[in-house]
């Protein structure tokens, strides 16, 4: 890998930078002197691996970024990032696999980095087959895994069965925006300019569009009535896994009676 002090120092000096921490809260935080943070910034300095990891671990970088701020400093990655069909991860899959099981009928999604669905259960499954068309389901997972920012905007996806699609797209943009605003080189930001080709500028949250609850609603058109569903996010916690640290467990609820009655319905169809 081609690596410079120079190279080093601007990576580092960006993330300070996007971390809004300026050099002395930084120094002091790593207990290193303010001066010797400043000729790392400037290429002046070269740091140990041990430097790397410590500073990294200060700004609390995502691990791949802490693997990518040792390449340019001359070092290999620290943190692995497997498939999760790895041997290594088998506890933590089969920690999700169970998430999953015993969430249905109420669709579960894992997310990995760049919004592909990594696993789902039987709801989540079903749910997709029943509101996207399933030859655009066909062309979209042909030569790569499903994913789920496409499923949600494709004209023949979900989009044409979301009641609530103005609402529910500015949400969408915003996560995608929040993402790529953490990580620049983020698959969020390609995900961007896919979805929002026309201006390159997805629409902006509005005030009243930003739930007050920690949820937020989405409403789908479906065969039987209204399907009302809200979702909860769940990650990792300190993960040393690239892979791991990654994923997103999207989990759906009915935000009512009818909703639940339809999901349950559809399971006790899919049993007999």
């Amino acid at each position: 890998m081609h690596h410079n002090s120079e190279q080093f120092g601007a990576l580092l000096r960006d993330w300070r930078r996007l971390k809004q921490v300026s050099q002395l809260v930084l120094a002091t935080d790593a207990d290193i002197s303010q001066r010797h943070l400043s000729f790392l910034e400037s290429g002046r300095a070269r740091p140990s691996r041990d430097m790397v990891l410590r500073i990294a671990a200060t700004l609390d970088l995502p691990l791949r970024a802490r693997n990518e701020l040792l390449g340019t400093a001359g070092f290999a990655a620290f943190y692995p990032e497997r498939p999760l069909a790895a041997s290594e991860l088998k506890s933590a899959t089969e920690a999700l696999n169970r998430i999953l099981a015993h969430h249905d009928p109420y669709p579960a999604f894992v997310l990995d980095r760049a919004w592909n669905i990594a696993l789902s259960n039987a709801g989540a499954q079903e749910l997709i087959a029943r509101h996207a068309d399933k030859t655009a389901l066909a062309e979209m997972s042909s030569d790569r895994p499903l994913n789920f920012m496409r499923v949600m905007f494709h004209p023949k996806g979900i989009r044409p069965r979301v009641r609530n699609w103005e609402r529910i797209e500015r949400i969408l943009a915003a996560r995608l925006r929040r993402e790529a605003a953490v990580s620049p080189d983020s698959p969020s930001a390609n995900l961007l300019h896919e979805l929002f080709p026309d201006t390159g500028r997805p629409p902006v949250p509005k005030a009243d569009d930003l739930p007050l609850s920690p949820t937020a609603l989405l409403e789908l058109e479906t065969d039987g009535g209204t399907l009302r569903l809200f979702n909860t996010l769940t990650t990792f916690g300190t993960p040393q896994d690239v892979t791991l640290q990654e994923l997103r467990i999207e989990m759906t609820f009915p935000m009512d009676e009818a909703s639940d009655a339809l999901l349950r319905g559809w399971a006790a169809e899919r049993r007999q």
